[in-house]
């Protein structure tokens, strides 16, 4: 039964194109010859169509088919499925790990004018001193013996610089033809050596000023004050606590 009615609504589809072709010659000509059709279905007129104008040929349609026309209106085709794209994946940013803090920056070094800094370092200039000065008297001693085999006679080896004499404890400086401004100036490079714990002028006597100077440590304080003070001055003396200097 089903494929008899597939084959009938092939064939209506087959004779309807023809009855559309023979409608376009019919506009392009004016005439339709139209033969007699076999007995079949015919179709009922479009009330809603109206009348045909006036002067033109009604046409009808024929049914071509051997079986009975379908009844009722034309098989609906079915209705199309909708194809819903599954959803996308969701993608999380997952935040990045915290950085890591910098290290510590390092500690400060220790600051070289602490007292036993300062201490160690004069032990230190001390001990060098020493060590020079054997250094000197043993080349000396070479010296003179190779003049000696040579036969000729070596002159005497310069006195130390008493500005190298370590002193210690109270020190009294002995600045001798100095002015007074050049004194004050003493006073203040006395002050500022390192190791003295302080410094004044006690005395002036016959153009020699005394100045009275406390070390805290062993110190070769002649040396010292060429450091600190930019007059130029010569050292005549020193040792026993005293230190005697005049200008260059």
């Amino acid at each position: 039964m089903e494929s008899d009615v597939t084959t009938t609504l092939s064939e209506l589809e087959r004779k309807l194109k023809e009855l559309e072709r023979e409608l376009e010659s019919v506009g392009r000509g004016g005439e339709l010859d139209a033969e007699p059709a076999q007995a079949g279905w015919t179709p009922p007129p479009d009330p809603s169509a109206g009348p045909p104008p006036p002067g033109a040929t009604p046409l009808t349609a024929v049914w071509h088919g051997g079986a009975t026309p379908p009844s009722g209106p034309p098989p609906v085709a079915d209705e199309p499925v909708r194809v819903v794209p599954p959803p996308a994946p969701r993608i999380v940013a997952q935040p990045h790990a915290a950085a890591s803090p910098p290290p510590p920056p390092p500690p400060p070094p220790a600051s070289a004018a602490e007292p036993g800094g300062l201490h160690e370092q004069l032990d230190e200039l001390i001990a060098f001193r020493d060590r020079l000065v054997r250094t000197t008297d043993e080349l000396v001693g070479e010296l003179s013996r190779v003049l000696d085999e040579l036969g000729v006679v070596a002159p005497p080896p310069p006195p130390p610089d008493p500005a190298l004499t370590p002193l210690s404890g109270d020190v009294v400086v002995e600045a001798a033809a100095f002015d007074l401004a050049t004194l004050a100036s003493l006073e203040q490079a006395l002050r500022a050596v390192g190791g003295a714990a302080h410094a004044h002028v006690r005395a002036l006597d016959d153009g020699v000023a005394y100045l009275d100077v406390r070390l805290s440590a062993p110190l070769p304080l002649g040396a010292a004050l060429r450091a600190a003070w930019p007059v130029p001055f010569a050292v005549t003396g020193a040792g026993d606590g005293r230190l005697a200097i005049a200008p260059a």
